[in-house]
């Protein structure tokens, strides 16, 4: 049985990533200092491994929960904010493992088109894809919302003015 540790360090709080191994997801936990842990125990000799971010609103439902977060955060005053970027992680790499691996990624900077992590291990680790790339469907998204909260807050600052001079 091969054993293979995983090290996740330097992740933007903006994006928080999936660590996929041979169509599997890995459970990470947070250590002390912040990184993120994982390990996994496999019989296999070569292992493909990637890295993704999701984006909530690249979900089927954004609308549903965009419109329920913003009612609920009164009116998106106390919403937290999309990543406006919405920078996507894309890497995959092949590892030949040995009877324990140790793999640790360090993240870089965000931005887009450039490398995405910075890697060490023990064995041999071939790069297939390693880049930070826009979500333009979360990017166009990220836009109409940004229009609609915009207009929300118009016509409600429109409806109290109506609602005040009334009273006055």
């Amino acid at each position: 049985m091969n054993t293979v540790n995983f090290k996740l360090t330097g992740i933007n709080s903006k994006i928080i990533p999936t660590l996929i191994v041979d169509n599997q997801v890995i459970k990470l936990f947070m250590n002390e200092f912040g990184s993120y842990e994982g390990m996994l125990e496999t019989d296999k000799d070569e292992l493909e491994i990637t890295l993704t971010s999701e984006h909530e609103l690249n979900s089927n439902l954004w609308w549903l929960y965009s419109l329920i977060a913003f009612i609920v955060s009164v009116l998106g005053i106390f919403n937290p904010f999309y990543d406006r970027k919405c920078i996507a992680i894309d890497c995959s790499f092949k590892l030949h493992v040995n009877k324990t691996s140790n793999i640790k990624f360090k993240f870089n900077t965000l931005k887009k088109q450039q490398k995405a992590v910075e890697y060490e291990a023990d064995n041999e680790l071939l790069e297939l894809k390693n880049v930070y790339s826009v979500n333009k469907k979360c990017k166009r998204r990220w836009i109409f919302l940004f229009i609609i909260k915009i207009i929300a807050w118009v016509a409600i600052a429109i409806f109290l003015g109506k609602y005040i001079s009334n009273i006055i």
